[in-house]
């Protein structure tokens, strides 16, 4: 864990990502778009191949797990505009149906995140998730998680998704919270340049779906490598909690 500066200062907010963040989500969103690449008679990739499209909206998931066999050789993504927009249309229909129904089978929230939400009560929790807005609400219900947040913003909620500063934006709205008395965390450095554009500080988190490499590489303000490290950054906080 590294330490954030300015940790004495007043948090007005907690803006957090959902899949990597709060919930262990990369199996079911694997065995989905699976079931898409199946629909077209394609052949199962890895999960772990999956969990590395995850992250930029469900549209371009579809894009890239159905387009992977186009994926330049020793590139690490597809590129844009591989598949054509009605056959990513067509898979959005079938992994909105399969997830849909199956996007609670395997999914739990990471170890600590119930018991470190119960801690910050007090401060305003905030979700933005570039997942599309009926499944984050599902998963949140599902799992216990919906009473914590006075917010959540979905993919499709606002034009403009993560790394958009906007999209923070639009979590925040009607929210007291001066930028940078806002802290965000998440697993990606869509969280983070987000963060950082907005003007907030940002907490990035190794144990989730992306690289810990590529979380450090986007240069947070903090590094966590479990959820349950969160409240010791903000001593003053806690221990304002406590009294």
């Amino acid at each position: 864990m590294r330490s954030l500066p300015g940790n004495d200062l007043q948090v007005d907010a907690f803006v957090f990502d959902l899949d990597g963040t709060l919930v262990d989500s990369g199996l079911d969103i694997a065995l989905s778009a699976n079931a898409v690449r199946a629909s077209r008679g394609l052949a199962e990739l890895p999960v772990p191949v999956v969990v590395a499209y995850v992250g930029d909206g469900v549209a371009r998931l579809m894009e890239r797990t159905l387009g992977h066999e186009a994926r330049p050789a020793g590139a690490d993504d597809v590129p844009p505009g591989a598949v054509a927009p009605a056959v990513v249309d067509e898979g959005l229909a079938v992994f909105a149906d399969h997830y849909g129904a199956h996007l609670l089978d395997n999914t739990r929230p990471y170890p600590g995140v119930v018991e470190t939400l119960a801690d910050l009560d007090g401060v305003p929790l905030l979700v933005a998730t570039n997942k599309p807005r009926v499944f984050a609400d599902a998963l949140l219900a599902g799992l216990g998680l919906d009473g914590f947040f006075v917010g959540v913003v979905g993919g499709d909620d606002t034009p403009a998704r993560k790394p958009d500063p906007r999209h923070l934006a639009e979590a925040l709205a009607g929210v007291e919270a001066a930028p940078e008395r806002v802290v965000v965390v998440g697993d990606s450095p869509n969280d983070i340049l987000a963060a950082r554009a907005y003007g907030a500080r940002s907490v990035g988190c190794t144990y989730g779906l992306v690289d810990p490499a590529r979380v450090r590489a986007a240069g947070p303000n903090a590094v966590i490598d479990a959820f349950t490290d969160l409240p010791a950054l903000f001593p003053d906080l806690m221990e304002r909690n406590l009294l």
